[in-house]
């Protein structure tokens, strides 16, 4: 197979598009704004791909910010986007000569942190993306967990102040209003706000924890860039909490190291993972070709 790897980012404002080698590094990459409606998202997909000279029969990956089917092939609902129940994959193919592959943009990023960034070795991971909201991604023995619907990793919607704050979801008291960018209200924040942030994001990892046992956790997305503003109360607040519960051992947090990238490279590299047949079995394409 191919060393040049094709990945799609589809986003609220534009579409990112790349081709990585088999370690990760960037070879190309184009975008466009991103359009209305769901065709016109699979005709600038397309428009992408010509320009990056996609071969006929490559195999691309797509990341978006919403849930995914199970079967990697339709978005049952991407609300920034006006996506519901849209098979962007079948769009894709029948205005460019590929495979596509569509998966959640958190879990995009987390696939390309644990094979090229700061999750590379290590198989349990949790991943939240702190941007205008949260998204979350969940990597368990070295596999991306999905759930039965595809919605599994929103940790985002996990309630932490019940009856709290009306979240978009339709829910109260979700992590996303107390943790994310919007949280902080304006665009002047200080260390007292970031501190403020960390609680929330502690108390919700701590929660993960208690569930799934991780190594490590990631944050990323645009918030993250704060770095140790960041991190530092969220990692405080994690151990006080796990402390409390019996716990002695409190998984690092850590910061994604690949940015704004993060999502064509991941879904670059698990589009071709998963279609090689490789990652049921746990040795990826990545691995074999050297990376």
């Amino acid at each position: 197979m191919s060393q040049r790897l094709v990945g799609i980012d589809i986003g609220g404002t534009k579409i990112a598009a790349g081709v990585i080698d088999s370690k990760g590094n960037i070879l190309a990459r184009e975008q466009l704004a991103t359009p209305e409606g769901a065709l016109g998202i699979a005709a600038a997909v397309a428009q992408l791909l010509g320009e990056l000279d996609a071969d006929g029969g490559t195999t691309v990956g797509v990341a978006v910010p919403g849930y995914v089917s199970t079967d990697h092939r339709s978005v049952a609902n991407a609300a920034n986007l006006a996506l519901k129940e849209a098979r962007l994959a079948d769009w894709i193919e029948e205005r460019a000569d590929v495979r596509a592959v569509v998966l959640n943009d958190a879990n995009a990023a987390l696939w390309a942190e644990f094979r090229f960034g700061a999750a590379r070795g290590v198989d349990n991971v949790a991943m939240l993306t702190v941007g205008t909201g949260i998204g979350g991604g969940l990597l368990v023995n070295g596999q991306l967990v999905s759930g039965a619907h595809g919605w599994a990793g929103e940790a985002g919607h996990m309630t932490v102040v019940p009856d709290g704050r009306p979240c978009g979801c339709g829910s109260r008291g979700c992590l996303d209003r107390y943790a994310s960018g919007t949280a902080l209200g304006h665009p002047a924040a200080t260390g007292e706000d970031f501190a403020e942030l960390g609680h929330w994001l502690g108390y919700g990892l701590s929660q993960v924890a208690m569930l799934l046992d991780p190594d490590l956790f990631l944050l990323g997305g645009g918030v993250s860039a704060v770095g140790a503003a960041l991190t530092e109360p969220t990692e405080q607040r994690l151990a006080a909490l796990l402390a409390e519960r019996g716990r002695e051992q409190t998984p690092p947090v850590r910061l994604a190291q690949l940015g704004p990238d993060a999502g064509f490279i991941g879904a670059a590299a698990y589009a071709a993972d998963l279609l090689s047949g490789d990652i049921p079995g746990g040795v990826s394409l990545v691995e074999r070709m050297g990376a």
